[in-house]
């Protein structure tokens, strides 16, 4: 019996150990030889998808961009017709018409707050002043007026005049006073100035002494309508009012308020230069008089200038 192996049988190889030991130690296995290339027929797919897959890309990239394009393009210019674009016209005219008005609105406000303000402030400065004047030329008929209360104390008090004292003065301080000649006739007069808003001036000649009583109370009421109308004065200068156009109803209304409020007879106003010639006079007649000629005496408000009315809570 032969130790050959039979024909056509594969030769029989004994396993590999996975470890093999030397000096006791395990060894690895033999490394793997290199694997096989990869097939040409793989490459090839794979090249061919990548080639056609690329392309695709670019269109579809070209295909959003010409999208989005379309998406933000700016629009066509709407078609009106006549009668739209005569509307719209008619609409632009008609808000810079109202926008005109809301400045000029706004102008008149801002300009009437200004007077109103700048003007309580003068009357306010000068109703504070304390100047006092120096006498100059003294009154030919003496340093007290006749009569139970020679130096008005009593009835300045009485109309809330306690600052006031009267100055008896015949020199130019005196702006009602025009006596001192000897043309055969005597002369009472007095005077208000307003730079001195806490004095009353009077003089007259002997034998004027019947007169003095009424000329003093005329002039203590100029000091009643320098404390109540001095603003409304102020607010007539900047109406462009001057005041030669009332010094004649306000010289008036001072003789009126003596006669109507304090009792003085009309007839010693009848023959001076100023005649209480108000008929139905009333209080607070100067001052409807101003307003009359154009002088705004109410404070700004702004309800007034509104175009429409405003919702307020």
């Amino acid at each position: 019996m032969s130790d050959s192996p039979p024909l056509n049988q594969p030769p029989i190889v004994a396993p590999v150990a996975p470890f093999s030991f030397e000096n006791g130690e395990p060894s690895p296995s033999p490394l793997p030889t290199d694997p096989p290339n990869p097939r040409r027929r793989g490459r090839l797919v794979l090249i061919l998808v990548l080639s056609v897959g690329l392309p695709l890309l670019a269109l579809g990239g070209t295909a959003g961009y010409l999208v989005l394009s379309g998406a933000f393009a700016d629009p066509e210019p709407p078609h009106l017709s006549a009668v739209q674009s005569e509307r719209i016209e008619s609409e632009v005219i008609e808000r810079s018409d109202l926008l005109g008005t809301l400045d000029a609105q706004r102008d008149e406000y801002n300009t009437e707050v200004s007077q109103w303000e700048q003007s309580a402030s003068w009357a306010a400065t000068e109703l504070e002043s304390s100047a006092q004047p120096t006498p100059s030329v003294s009154n030919p008929g003496g340093g007290a007026m006749p009569g139970d209360d020679p130096y008005g104390r009593a009835f300045l008090d009485s109309i809330g005049a306690t600052d006031v004292t009267v100055v008896f003065e015949a020199g130019p301080e005196n702006c009602g006073y025009s006596g001192g000649h000897d043309d055969g006739y005597v002369y009472a007069g007095g005077c208000f100035n307003g730079a001195y808003p806490n004095t009353l001036f009077m003089a007259w000649d002997e034998g004027a002494e019947d007169i003095v009583r009424s000329i003093f109370v005329h002039e203590a009421m100029h000091w009643y309508q320098n404390e109540h109308y001095l603003q409304a004065t102020y607010l007539a200068d900047f109406a462009g009012i001057d005041s030669s156009t009332y010094n004649e109803r306000w010289e008036a209304d001072a003789s009126c308020r003596a006669v109507y409020v304090y009792g003085i007879p009309i007839e010693d106003y009848a023959d001076s230069s100023s005649p209480c010639t108000i008929n139905g006079w009333y209080e607070g007649f100067i001052g409807d008089y101003l307003a009359s000629l154009g002088a705004k005496l109410t404070e700004p408000d702004p309800a007034a200038f509104e175009l429409v009315e405003a919702s307020r809570p």
